[in-house]
């Protein structure tokens, strides 16, 4: 049996950029079923989506004492390794100081437009595979 289509499926056939396809994927929050089938789509589009829960959670929250594998690993696919080598410095047993310092050198807090833009193209460059695949 397949799987209905999704958001994403219509992202991926629709959106014309890179930039509009990551804000389609924050619709996420509108289609909470679609996590039970990620695993069935390519792992960039994973990747993005666990930056925009990254960055929902650090919007509202801030850091968190914790490991952070599951965003390091999509922050260096992206290729926003800054960011991952600093959140990799985290732990449960962070300190207040260590989390503290880490957050301010966050590019999220930093440079959000370059970071962001590393996204934007991220995806641009799948959606050009998929589109250069397709023909």
């Amino acid at each position: 049996m397949s799987n209905p289509r999704t958001f994403i499926d219509e992202a991926l056939e629709s959106v014309s950029s890179g930039e509009d396809f990551v804000q389609a994927m924050a619709d996420i929050y509108s289609h909470t079923a679609v996590r039970e089938i990620l695993s069935h789509y390519p792992e960039w589009i994973a990747n993005i989506i666990t930056i925009i829960d990254y960055d929902t959670e650090l919007q509202m929250e801030g850091l968190d004492f914790r490991t952070y594998d599951k965003e390091i690993r999509a922050l260096r696919s992206i290729g926003i390794n800054s960011e991952a080598t600093e959140l990799s410095l985290l732990s449960s047993e962070s300190t207040d100081e260590e989390i503290s310092q880490c957050y301010e050198k966050l590019a999220l807090n930093n440079d959000y437009d370059a970071f962001w833009l590393a996204v934007y193209e991220y995806a641009e460059e799948n959606l050009k595979n998929i589109r250069d695949n397709a023909e």
